[in-house]
């Protein structure tokens, strides 16, 4: 089982590997829309990935911040993915009531832009008037939240196609560019890929309200891809609001668990539907290639009543599938768990199966979790063969 600061590291490793080995040279626009020349050195790309994710423990409380923070926005303001595109293929610098309208049919959702004023100003950098284009980071923690956009920007990689995939500008600076390669290596390993809020605004003339003279519209994406330069666009795709807050939820999980934790990504339908504890029960194909793949890893029963018997040495009849939340605990708590899904399915032996069934949470999980939940294997390897 891999633990949180093990994928951490793994993904600084690969961010760090992909750096040139001599000095960068590249011509950007700046936000200005003026071309300038750059250069980045080895030893700089290395400093800016180091000053952000260099050590684990400090990164969590940041993280964990940074995802609360994400969550709300995204609750509150996020767009359907096809109304966000409409606005976005418009193409349009300024919308009038009747764009709006249409637009909100689909699932759209606008705010007017935030006007700073006091001391410390007020309102998301997402939305307040006069900040500055491109990227915004979570206050405190220096991570990338979102992209701000406005139709004719200078940037010319910013794109969204018809299926929803959004490409954004690297920016011109080693510490976004090595941000953007380490979410890519970080939501690969994790299997739990990393979010960000996108906003774009429009002109929207309001009378006798001269200072609320834009609107924004927020949508959400996912990282879509692994990219080996650190100067490539980042690659997303537009997802909706329950799908945001699904992988956000599953990350605030693993990062906010105390002790190792299994990171589980989301099953595919397929999968989860065609492997439940009916199925499978149903079926013997799959009863027996579940039980060949315990032989062949020289698996053992997490149980102790049988002295963690290896699967090899038992009967086949005398292998039990189990349920890590029991069905007796769940027929009490109903819709709490999908108690059926392959995530909740083990193997043990029958012995210690009816030994656990009305306990939760079971005793043994620190065990499951490091051979595997049935769900766990079907996500590696089960059906390689």
């Amino acid at each position: 089982m891999k633990k949180l600061e093990d994928i951490f590291k793994t993904a600084v490793t690969q961010a760090k590997s992909i750096i040139p080995s001599q000095p960068y040279y590249f011509k950007q626009k700046n936000s200005d829309g003026v071309e300038q020349e750059y250069i980045i050195t080895p030893d700089q790309f290395e400093k800016s990935l180091l000053n952000k994710f260099d050590d684990f423990s400090t990164f969590l409380k940041k993280f964990i911040n940074h995802l609360e923070g994400q969550k709300n926005i995204i609750s509150a303001f996020a767009s359907t993915p096809i109304s966000f595109s409409d606005a976005w293929n418009m193409k349009s610098e300024e919308l009038i009531a009747e764009d709006v309208v249409s637009l909100t049919k689909s699932g759209g959702h606008f705010q007017f832009n935030q006007i700073p004023n006091g001391p410390n100003k007020s309102g998301s950098g997402l939305y307040q008037n006069g900040y500055a284009k491109g990227l915004v980071h979570s206050l405190g923690s220096g991570l990338i939240k979102g992209f701000r956009h406005k139709t004719g920007g200078v940037y010319e990689e910013d794109s969204l196609n018809e299926m929803g995939k959004f490409t954004y500008a690297t920016p011109n600076n080693s510490s976004g560019m090595m941000e953007y390669r380490f979410a890519e290596k970080f939501s690969k390993e994790l299997g739990i890929p990393l979010v960000y809020i996108i906003t774009q605004w429009f002109k929207y003339d309001t009378k006798f309200e001269k200072l609320n003279n834009w609107i924004y519209m927020t949508g959400v994406a996912k990282v879509v891809e692994n990219s080996n330069h650190p100067h490539e666009p980042i690659k997303l795709q537009l997802i909706t609001k329950d799908e945001a807050l699904k992988l956000l939820g599953n990350l605030l999980d693993a990062f906010q668990a105390k002790g190792d934790f299994r990171i589980r990504p989301p099953m595919p339908e397929h999968l989860k539907l065609g492997w439940s504890y009916n199925k499978i029960k149903s079926d013997k194909k799959k009863r027996d290639l579940i039980i060949e793949y315990a032989h062949k890893n020289h698996l053992r029963c997490p149980g102790d009543l049988c002295g963690n018997a290896q699967f090899k040495s038992l009967k086949n009849s005398n292998i039990h599938i189990g349920h890590r939340i029991s069905q007796n605990w769940n027929s009490q708590n109903s819709g709490v768990a999908d108690v059926h899904h392959p995530y909740n399915l083990y193997l043990s032996c029958s012995k210690c199966n009816i030994s656990l069934s009305d306990k939760y949470p079971t005793e043994i999980d620190t065990l499951i979790n490091e051979m595997g939940t049935i769900g766990d294997w079907l996500m590696k390897d089960l059906l390689f063969k």
